[in-house]
């Protein structure tokens, strides 16, 4: 999959231009290897797909005109990125932190961006990883359009991260909007607010990446870990698996061997931060594996 990194990555530094944006689901043959095809668009005027693969989990964006559609082998339909979508499924479904909420192989770090008035992040956060960890460090960042839009310096600095080898980012989908009333009732709230449009809020966020030169993965973190079967539903339809947290440190949980921990890179919970920081000095945080990894325990 190394090439479709670099189609992105040689086009990185500048702005691009997203249109005709749209979920699909199909398989296609690209050079020697299948891959599931989950977005359809123009990048920069070309036709292009954004592909997974099934194995690896990685995605890619390839030329359109490069990629040959065709039947799905039984092999890429028994593999471990449909297996992780249909157990997603299988589960009984919670209205607080649905999805898959442990990881078999390790402990996973996780940070999320919702919307913040606050200036700056938590960089800190991000300088200790780079600090006490081999580079580069693998961290999934969930992330909003809303952030990034009103955090651009922020960005782009995860970004230069990224690019030097320090960190090795996987951006996770939190929505582009992150609704959220306070004082409303849960089962109304989040996505399950009236005023909530899953598909475009999911598939706006990818495109605001896209624009800027980063590249969405399949994960995706429901605003507030809140959600129903149906949306639940939804989400995997749109080809992306949900995650949850065993870890949510503010919230009290404890770092275990499987941990997928949860901590806000916004300045939204500097109490979380703060145990992470105290955590990693004890010694108490091994050290991560990507989510690209991801077990879930049975």
């Amino acid at each position: 999959m190394r090439y479709l990194l670099l189609f992105l990555t040689t086009l990185s530094l500048q702005a691009h231009t997203i249109s005709n944006y749209k979920a699909i689901n199909s398989c296609v043959q690209f050079g020697q290897k299948e891959y599931f095809a989950i977005r359809s668009f123009q990048f920069d005027s070309r036709n292009s797909l954004l592909v997974v693969d099934a194995n690896t989990l990685k995605t890619g964006v390839v030329p359109a005109k490069d990629a040959v559609a065709n039947n799905c082998s039984q092999e890429i339909l028994d593999s471990r990125y449909r297996k992780l979508l249909k157990y997603i499924l299988s589960k009984r479904h919670h209205l607080q932190n649905d999805g898959i909420v442990s990881n078999a192989n390790g402990v996973t770090i996780t940070t999320d961006l919702c919307p913040s008035s606050k200036s700056g992040f938590e960089e800190r956060l991000y300088l200790a990883l780079i600090k006490n960890f081999p580079n580069p460090v693998p961290v999934t960042l969930f992330i909003t359009k809303r952030w990034i839009e009103k955090h651009i310096s922020a960005f782009e600095k995860l970004q230069k991260w990224d690019r030097e080898g320090k960190l090795n980012i996987t951006w996770g989908n939190h929505t582009a909007l992150h609704i959220y009333h306070p004082k409303v009732p849960l089962n109304k709230n989040f996505v399950l607010s009236p005023e909530e449009h899953l598909e475009k809020d999911v598939l706006d966020l990818e495109i605001e990446l896209l624009k800027r030169g980063a590249l969405p993965s399949v994960f995706f973190r429901f605003p507030g870990l809140i959600s129903d079967k149906n949306v639940i539903e939804r989400v995997t339809r749109l080809g992306l698996i949900t995650i949850g947290t065993n870890t949510w440190l503010a919230k009290g949980s404890k770092v275990q061997k499987n941990s997928i921990i949860l901590v806000h890179g916004n300045k939204n919970e500097p109490k979380g931060v703060d145990i992470f920081l105290e955590e990693l000095h004890k010694g108490a945080i091994s050290t991560p594996v990507s989510i690209l990894q991801l077990i879930p325990m049975r």
